[in-house]
């Protein structure tokens, strides 16, 4: 089937640390870039490009959901079709010129960008290519109909990998199609349609490597001939710096199919709708192990979050922005108290106790399975989880006894002291290296830095609740730090931050993503002040 169900319930998307096939192909375009983008956190200004990627895919996607009348002729199927095409084109643009409005940080002129013929001529190119599909399908006699997940339709009840996460108030359109004896255009175009994802669905729809460290979602997958075909659709023309990363993309794609399916992928192709263009990639993945050693490679690089980097790139590779700025364009803060530079904040801690009470996989604070246990020391009791999903897999391994842990993270987490284990942490028995008393625990930090970047996400989770998430990394001249505001937490001031702004904060909350201090803001003790606007 196309989707796999996650290892746990996904609230707010990828875990940094999973292999995906845009890491991937960031990874092997430009390291720096990778960096940047997936360790610290950097993004660039929204572009009317990048929303618009996502809204016209969509609103293609929604049109293969539709169940076609019964019709004589490939040309009345057409006809029906592209009826669809204006309302379409016009949601998508409405939504889009939306999102462009309200976004923190944007760069570029929507109404330049994007107008209703653009719109309409890129769907007007998907569909094009899927009626050749149809086509195919009714010359042959018909296919292949009958899947473990099949492909969503409007006129059916969506398929949920978690069944007990869906919202069970809700009732759906049950009116299943039936088949001639002999295949009609109606019929072609029912088992043509490929699998999408359902936008009904608000759970995760993507392929889960059985051992959870890679992960990816497929646009299409067309199934009606009895192979396999992965398509991803792209708003592009085949051309440009992107366009040689397709090939890596749809590969890392087909091994995961492999590797969580019985069936093999069969074939690859990325849909253009800009021009139309159906570009066949040649099947071959890399191996298990060589995808891995990416992956290892990535988790073994640095973490340090010192900007600029000291070798910047020329700039020249697709997506490249942070990668090649040797100097920031605003001035450095200067530090006044109580704050102190970034550099400042401990990371690593060693604690004595005794380990109890294992627990997990269990979401954290962003939706994540992560194993936890407790460590106590006198009257003392802290928290012990992974800093992110399979940073630290032998927690539960360790003996339930005195212990020594080595290089945790401090940080706090709803106003209690939390310790964050990831791949360069260790449970000994014994270790003489100095010692942190757990009642010393840093927990807070005051910070005072120029805003770099911001970025405001909203959400559902499976069980249909809202989710919110701002974000935005601050530079104190010398490094770089991801700030982030929850739910409640995201208030007038945080919303009207936008990069140049210099930013004190007062007793944020520590945290760590990727080895990396992130600091989090509790609305009942954070203080936040803009000190000057950019």
């Amino acid at each position: 089937m196309p989707a796999q169900v996650p290892p746990e319930a996904q609230s707010i998307g990828r875990a940094r640390g999973r292999l995906s096939a845009s890491s991937l192909t960031t990874f092997q375009r430009c390291e720096k870039q990778w960096f940047l983008n997936y360790r610290i956190g950097l993004r660039g200004p929204l572009t009317p490009h990048q929303i618009m990627g996502i809204e016209v895919e969509d609103s293609f996607c929604s049109i293969l959901m539709k169940r076609a009348p019964v019709v004589n002729s490939i040309e009345e199927l057409k006809s029906w079709v592209e009826s669809f095409i204006e309302d379409h084109a016009k949601e998508a643009l409405e939504r889009g010129r939306s999102v462009f409005e309200e976004a923190m940080w944007s760069k570029g002129d929507f109404d330049e960008s994007f107008d209703l013929d653009l719109i309409s001529q890129m769907l007007q190119n998907g569909i094009s290519l899927q009626l050749e599909e149809v086509k195919a399908c009714y010359e042959a006699g018909g296919g292949v109909y009958e899947f473990d997940v099949p492909a969503p339709c409007w006129e059916s009840p969506p398929h949920f990998t978690q069944p007990e996460k869906a919202n069970s108030m809700i009732s759906w359109n049950d009116d299943p199609h039936e088949f001639n004896e002999e295949i009609t255009w109606q019929d072609a175009w029912e088992i043509a349609r490929p699998w999408v994802k359902d936008p009904r669905n608000p759970e995760p729809q993507r392929m889960y490597h059985p051992d959870k460290w890679a992960a990816g979602e497929c646009d299409l997958v067309l199934r009606w001939d009895g192979r396999t075909r992965i398509v991803d659709i792209k708003m592009g023309d085949g051309a440009g710096k992107f366009a040689t990363s397709l090939s890596g993309q749809l590969n890392f794609y087909a091994w995961l199919w492999n590797e969580t399916h019985d069936t093999k992928c069969d074939g690859l192709e990325g849909w253009y709708l800009t021009n139309g263009l159906r570009k066949i990639i040649e099947v071959n993945p890399m191996t298990t192990s060589e995808y891995r050693s990416i992956h290892d490679r990535m988790k073994g690089w640095s973490t340090d979050n010192q900007f600029p980097l000291d070798s910047p790139c020329d700039g020249e590779a697709g997506g490249c922005f942070w990668c090649s700025i040797s100097e920031v364009e605003f001035s450095a803060p200067k530090i006044t108290m109580p704050c102190e530079p970034l550099s400042a904040i401990p990371s690593r801690v060693n604690v004595k106790g005794k380990l109890q009470g294992a627990w997990g996989p269990l979401p954290n604070h962003y939706g994540e399975p992560v194993l936890g246990a407790m460590i106590k020391a006198g009257d003392k009791m802290v928290t012990l989880e992974e800093s992110q999903p399979n940073s630290y897999p032998a927690m539960h391994d360790s003996p339930q006894d005195d212990v020594i842990i080595v290089g945790a993270l401090p940080g706090v987490w709803r106003g209690q002291p939390r310790l964050y284990l990831d791949e360069s942490s260790e449970i000994k028995i014994e270790s003489e290296l100095e010692l942190t008393r757990m009642g010393m625990l840093r927990t807070k930090a005051n910070v005072q830095g120029t805003v770099l970047s911001c970025s405001k996400r909203d959400g559902k989770r499976s069980d249909g609740r809202p989710w919110s998430m701002l974000s935005f990394h601050l530079w104190d001249g010398e490094r770089v730090a991801e700030v982030v505001a929850f739910g409640s937490a995201i208030n007038g001031t945080l919303l009207s931050i936008s990069p140049g702004c210099e930013v004190k904060i007062t007793s944020a909350e520590l945290g760590w993503r990727e080895g990396l201090v992130q600091l989090r803001i509790d609305s009942r003790t954070t203080r936040i002040e803009i000190k000057s606007k950019a």
